[in-house]
């Protein structure tokens, strides 16, 4: 009696355990621009094409372009945006790798990540601590066998949680 009841304490933790590793990913997470259209109405700003990605994004007039280092363009980094004597930024950067071995780079470092579609095009989401700055970020594949990445920062204070939220649901195809 004691042999089967062990079998079958067995057999509920294997059962378990396997039920644990089976469980479902979190759902997809979808933006849309014309949720946040309304936000962005009440502000100064306007769309603009970021580079040559073939995207848009809706800038605020507080965000102005930065000066770009070179070794910040040798590590990819091809715009930053701040608003004057502050501390927030936004960035745009492309990554020398495809986006598996970008995404298995997270993972190594023990990130999180998750699929976002904005506006119908679909990203790989995450945030970081980087020295104590909360940011996040939004990658995707380009067709160069790299990965675009845009960073906002810091997105844990106000008013920039809501103001990024609004400049990465503005994220589009540009025209």
């Amino acid at each position: 009696m004691k042999k089967l009841f062990a079998a079958l304490l067995s057999l509920c933790l294997i059962l378990s355990a396997f039920a644990a590793s089976a469980e479902e990913e979190p759902a997809v997470v979808n933006v849309n621009w014309s949720d946040y259209e309304a936000q962005a109405a009440e502000m100064e700003g306007q769309f603009a094409t970021i580079g040559s990605t073939g995207l848009k994004m809706f800038i605020p007039a507080q965000f102005k372009d930065t000066e770009i280092s070179d070794e910040m363009l040798a590590s990819g980094i091809f715009m930053v945006l701040k608003p004057e004597a502050e501390n927030a930024v936004i960035n745009a950067q492309v990554v020398p790798m495809d986006i598996d071995l970008f995404m298995a780079t997270l993972a190594n470092q023990g990130v999180s990540t998750w699929e976002t579609v904005i506006n119908g095009i679909s990203f790989i989401q995450f945030t970081a601590d980087a020295d104590g700055i909360l940011n996040a970020s939004f990658a995707l594949p380009t067709t160069q066998n790299t990965t675009l990445v845009f960073s906002f920062a810091p997105i844990d204070q106000e008013p920039y949680t809501s103001l990024f939220k609004m400049m990465a649901a503005s994220l589009q195809i540009a025209e």
